[in-house]
């Protein structure tokens, strides 16, 4: 049995967008509700965040002291230092019901983002939502390249969410919340083109809702599963849902392997509705929480365009 651990003190309304700083040794996640950026340092045990002007959805490091902010309406660059946030660019088509939600930089230094239905995410975030099917497969999954052209990688989905990459094996996973499934491609390094889509897991809807998702060095897929209380392991090459993480705690967002060894998952999660039996069974919704695993993750991939030369065409 795998030890959970909470860290209790460091909390967040709705945290979501782990990612790990190799560099600095340290853990920034997003609070979506307060509207923060979150901070953790695991050898000092001290946090820091940072107050935002609208929510962050996600985030993609750029250099030591500067994060590339992934915003409902678009992609912002935000200096830790400075405390100041630049728009970088926002792409066409998003409106107050189509917008960006989880993000991460491939391999070779390009953003993927995918955007969501959001009356979907309302919906299906309802306590007790009835388990019927939505109509409406009008959002998309997009490639912010390095040169900052934004390209249509995936249409027709509903609840874009987790996303990462398997390098050694040149192959994608990406989360449609809607349909339950975890998808893998064929993923070209040179072009960031994906095809060959296949199917790997489709979970259940009384297992939870399939949010964020990291990969191990051995090619396992780790997902979080919103109101399911767990991280499930899921073997894609053999299809199947092979071990869990479960955490004392329903709302399970998304997990990152960070640590001095990358052998840390850290999780993060999101607080229960105030009812009464919430309150007594799950106390700790929205803390942060890691386990130790004994096969790592990879560093996180840091943005490769040069944005000092290319924000003022926007």
């Amino acid at each position: 049995m795998k030890t959970v651990l909470s860290n209790e003190h460091v909390h967040s309304k709705f945290g979501e967008g782990p990612l790990w700083d190799q560099e600095m040794e340290r853990l920034f996640w997003v609070d979506i509700m307060d509207k923060r950026i979150q901070v953790y340092y695991p050898k000092t045990n001290q946090e820091e965040s940072y107050k935002l002007p609208n929510p962050p959805m996600a985030l993609v490091k750029y250099s030591k002291h500067e994060l590339i902010v992934i915003m409902q309406d678009g992609f912002y660059l935000y200096n830790l230092q400075k405390q100041t946030l630049q728009e970088i660019l926002k792409p066409e088509g998003l409106n107050e019901k189509l917008l960006l939600n989880d993000s991460k930089c491939d391999p070779q230094g390009r953003i993927w983002v995918g955007s969501v239905n959001d009356d979907f995410r309302l919906f299906k975030e309802k306590e007790n939502a009835p388990n019927t099917e939505f109509k409406g497969n009008i959002a998309s999954l997009y490639r912010l390249n390095r040169n900052l052209d934004i390209k249509l990688a995936k249409e027709k989905v509903t609840l874009s969410n987790g996303l990462d990459w398997d390098p050694v094996r040149n192959l994608m996973y990406y989360i449609d919340s809607a349909t339950q499934s975890v998808f893998q491609f064929q993923y070209d390094p040179f072009t960031g083109q994906i095809s060959k889509e296949d199917i790997v897991y489709t979970f259940e809807e009384s297992d939870g809702l399939p949010d964020g998702m990291t990969i191990d060095q051995d090619g396992m897929l780790w997902v979080a599963l919103f109101k399911g209380g767990v991280v499930a392991k899921v073997n894609p090459f053999e299809k199947k849902w092979v071990d869990s993480i479960t955490l004392p705690t329903r709302n399970v967002t998304s997990c990152v392997f960070g640590g001095e060894d990358l052998k840390t998952l850290y999780i993060t999660t999101a607080a229960e509705l105030p009812t009464e039996y919430e309150e007594n069974q799950y106390t700790l919704g929205g803390c942060l929480f890691s386990v130790k695993l004994e096969v790592g993750g990879y560093q996180t991939n840091t943005f490769q365009g040069n944005l000092k030369e290319s924000i003022y065409r926007y």
